[in-house]
């Protein structure tokens, strides 16, 4: 009896974490560990995203403990490339084809032109922020922490100003969306006003969760190495 790799149970959330580490080939995997191994995932911690998508109430920040923040960073940096090349652009191509469906002086046009243009533009610049400044250096940090290196060098932001300075976004979100129900769908073509709904509250749950995994996980992990650090 030949024995068979342990795999994911194979639904829309695990479909969705795995679409960050490979998008091509995410509906057609069979989700074994070695297929995942294969493409450098470590199989513990998709089943441990798996917990929290299934059921956010099931978030602990302690069960990300055993995982590097290096490899928790890898994680948001895929989660902000799927956002700009997979989410965002399926919203705005709902939105496209809403504005096409109302009649041109409703006030709903305004609302989508508002969050098309405002929230997305407001979102990459918060993604480039963490990308270009915060990430790298809490990899640093955990870096200079293993090898005790007492030279790292000062950043432009620190952990403890950027969570000072933190908005959440799903927020925002969630207040357009919310905008969104006050009016009713295009006569003839409700069918485009619910898909963009439930888009949006998809992406709301997901960057909730994303919010989740850096304010209580990452964020917390960085702020203690950096008082460490600052202590050598």
């Amino acid at each position: 009896m030949t024995n068979q790799s342990p795999s994911l149970p194979v639904q829309e959330e695990t479909v969705q974490i795995l679409q960050r580490y490979n998008v091509a080939q995410a509906h057609n995997l069979i989700y074994t560990y070695e297929e995942l191994r294969n493409l450098n995932i470590t199989p513990k911690f998709i089943l441990t995203l798996l917990d929290v998508f299934e059921d956010q109430r099931s978030f602990n920040p302690g069960l990300f403990d055993s995982f590097t923040l290096e490899m928790i960073v890898d994680y948001l940096h895929k989660t902000h490339t799927y956002y700009q090349t997979k989410k965002l652009p399926e919203i705005e191509q709902s939105i496209h084809l809403l504005v096409n469906a109302y009649p041109r002086a409703h006030p709903m046009l305004l609302l989508l032109n508002t969050f098309y243009n405002d929230y997305k533009n407001h979102l990459n610049k918060h993604i480039e922020m963490e990308e270009q400044e915060l990430m790298p250096y809490i990899v640093n940090l955990e870096r200079a922490a293993l090898t005790k290196n007492k030279n790292l060098k000062a950043p432009t932001l620190t952990v403890e100003r950027f969570i000072n300075q933190h908005h959440d976004t799903e927020k925002d979100l969630e207040e357009v969306r919310t905008a969104i129900l006050h009016y009713s769908p295009p006569e003839g073509n409700q069918t485009l006003y619910r898909i963009l709904l439930s888009q949006l509250q998809i992406f709301e749950k997901d960057l909730s969760i994303h919010a989740l995994i850096e304010d209580e996980v990452l964020l917390p992990r960085a702020l203690a190495l950096e008082k460490q650090n600052a202590h050598l």
